[in-house]
């Protein structure tokens, strides 16, 4: 019977090439396993998400995220992009990167160490002992889980999704079932750090052993570890920007407008984000099939892709924006003026899919002077804008700002990929 199935099914795979002109059976195979990652982890999280509304008090919860969020923009200090370097190294068959890339960054990662210890001091001479025990506790063992995490990268460079998909599965449900039952018997920040801390790296350090024991990458080949120090370089400095503006408005938020109107801003994006993390999957799991072509092959599918992308996010926008009332009301009835916010945010996945394969299309070609101007242009535009928006209109400011950098985002990628390809093209002629 089940090979039946499979038989159809991949009839039906190849059918549908004819119309969406994508490798199907190559995108369906792969995210299988990240779509069941996806379903079981969300399920994990949702569960997560219903104890801290629930088992917390609003005014806790809002400065426990404001924890994360301070430890979470200091997290440019790491080597953040090593893990796209790894992936289009592995790729390409470098599979001895890993413990070189490890190595390096827990190196480079004492940087994010050094800076949080000050602030914890910081913290701890103006009384504020929560705010520095937590973040000396995160100064210990963020670098740790920051690097530990590549061999996820190294998993998809080898096209080993259903292990990648299984293993981020155990540890989502590690994590999420040892943070609920910290919420629930512990109630207090600091502890609440520490277990989201322990979570997060003891799984990480397993898995990273077991990915060394399975594929044993060691051969060395300084040529591609130079290479691979230079691309990580170049990411990671673009990350910088990321990463501040992926936390900035959980920052401004609560300084604005403290942290009640924090938590309620979180909650309201809690289930928004996994999706978008969801939608930001097939950008890793296309990574290697573009790693492999040329930009004269993109170039004849890049705006099919572009119109389906936009397609697709529109589709599951409108899904979130009708279920969401209800998802609330039952499982967050303390949040109810989340609602609103959480729908409005929803419009970002129209343009999520699309960023995510514009970013894979760059990177797979290593065009960085597009990838700097892409990224820092649309980073500094958010950060800058969470700030004067989150002033002048709170919540609503920093949720439009974020909107508004979305949609600008995309015409810029657009602009430079039509540069890129007459640059392209121009190189063709003059050969």
């Amino acid at each position: 019977m089940i090979p039946k199935i499979k038989i159809k099914a991949k009839k039906l795979l190849l059918w549908s090439q004819k119309y969406t002109r994508i490798d199907m059976f190559y995108l369906a195979t792969s995210s299988f396993w990240s779509t069941t990652s996806f379903g079981f982890t969300t399920l994990f999280s949702i569960a997560l998400t219903f104890t801290f509304a629930n088992f917390l008090p609003v005014e806790t919860y809002g400065l426990y995220k404001y924890i994360l969020s301070l430890a979470g923009a200091l997290a440019f200090l790491t080597f953040s992009g090593m893990n796209t370097a790894v992936t289009q190294a592995v790729a390409n068959g470098h599979d001895g990167i890993l413990p070189y890339a490890l190595k390096f960054q827990l190196k480079w990662n004492l940087l994010f160490m050094v800076v949080s210890g000050l602030m914890a001091g910081y913290y701890y001479t103006h009384a504020n002992h929560v705010l520095a025990i937590s973040l000396l506790i995160l100064a210990l063992t963020f670098p740790f889980i920051s690097a530990l995490n590549t061999y996820g990268a190294f998993l998809i460079g080898k096209k080993d999704f259903k292990r990648s998909s299984l293993w981020s599965v155990l540890t989502s449900a590690i994590y999420n079932l040892v943070m609920i039952g910290g919420i629930i018997f512990l109630k207090n920040i600091v502890l609440l750090v520490l277990v989201y801390s322990l979570a997060n790296l003891l799984p990480q350090i397993y898995f990273y052993f077991r990915t060394i024991a399975l594929y044993k990458p060691v051969t060395r080949n300084p040529q591609e570890e130079r290479a691979l120090l230079k691309y990580g370089a170049h990411l990671s400095f673009m990350n910088i920007f990321s990463n501040l503006s992926q936390y900035v408005d959980k920052i401004v938020v609560f300084h604005f407008l403290g942290a009640i109107q924090l938590a309620i801003y979180g909650l309201a994006l809690a289930i928004p984000e996994r999706i978008r993390g969801y939608i930001k999957t097939y950008g890793s799991i296309i990574l290697p099939k573009l790693s492999s072509k040329t930009v004269s092959d993109i170039r004849l599918v890049f705006y099919r892709r572009t119109f389906q992308s936009i397609i697709l996010g529109s589709l599951i926008s409108l899904g979130y924006i009708m279920i969401a009332p209800i998802v609330f009301k039952i499982f967050l009835p303390k949040y109810i003026e989340s609602i609103r916010y959480s729908q409005v945010i929803s419009l970002s996945f129209i343009f999520t899919g699309l960023g995510s394969y514009m970013g894979s299309v760059f990177q797979s070609q290593k065009m960085l002077r597009t990838l700097y101007i892409s990224s820092v242009t649309a980073h500094i535009s958010r950060v800058t804008s969470f700030i004067l928006f989150g002033y002048l209109w709170g919540i609503w400011g920093v949720i439009y700002a974020s909107l508004l950098v979305y949609v600008l985002g995309t015409f810029l990628n657009i602009l430079l990929w039509e540069l890129e390809l007459r640059k392209y093209k121009s190189s063709i002629s003059d050969e």
